[in-house]
């Protein structure tokens, strides 16, 4: 990746978008166009809208969230955990030139089934600032992760 790129979390109800020069954030943007709240404009537009004046094609702009499900851009499959950390960088779709969302995370057992979506990502930062065995991810559906050096192990949503 270049050092200059975008970053965006897209949900189902909002968008935030981020334009990076390396580690230092030149501006950010937001809108009440979640996936789900596209009112009539196809994402592509409504991405080229948040975008706009940030991107000369050669920008890369990578999406975490909602916009990955089957309501959103386009439907990204999950990851089953357990699954290394590299694996979600490893695993982008593509959506257009220089633009990939990142894939989701799931668990499928006969004791748990669950998944997320735009948390992954939060989980990456969250292990680059302060490693650990056991993350707690507060926000509308609150997840509790389990990992080691490695990998994600499992992880549940739970109110709290």
């Amino acid at each position: 990746m270049t050092s200059r790129y975008i970053a965006i979390d897209w949900g189902s109800t909002n968008l935030r978008a981020w334009l990076y020069q390396g580690e230092r954030c030149l501006e950010s943007r937001q809108s009440e166009a979640g996936v789900t709240r596209l009112n009539g404009h196809s994402p592509a537009a409504v991405f080229s809208e948040i975008t706009r004046g940030w991107r000369d094609g050669a920008t890369p702009a990578v999406m975490a969230g909602m916009v990955g499900s089957n309501v959103g851009w386009q439907a990204v499959p999950y990851l089953p955990v357990p699954v290394h950390f590299s694996a979600i960088g490893e695993q982008l779709t593509a959506v257009s030139d220089n633009v990939w969302i990142i894939p989701g995370l799931s668990v499928s057992r006969d004791d748990n089934h669950n998944v997320m979506r735009g948390e992954e990502t939060q989980l990456l930062g969250a292990r680059a600032i302060a490693p650990s065995s056991v993350y707690v991810m507060p926000g509308t559906h609150c997840k509790w992760v389990q990992a080691d050096r490695q990998q994600i192990n499992d992880f549940r949503t739970v109110m709290t």
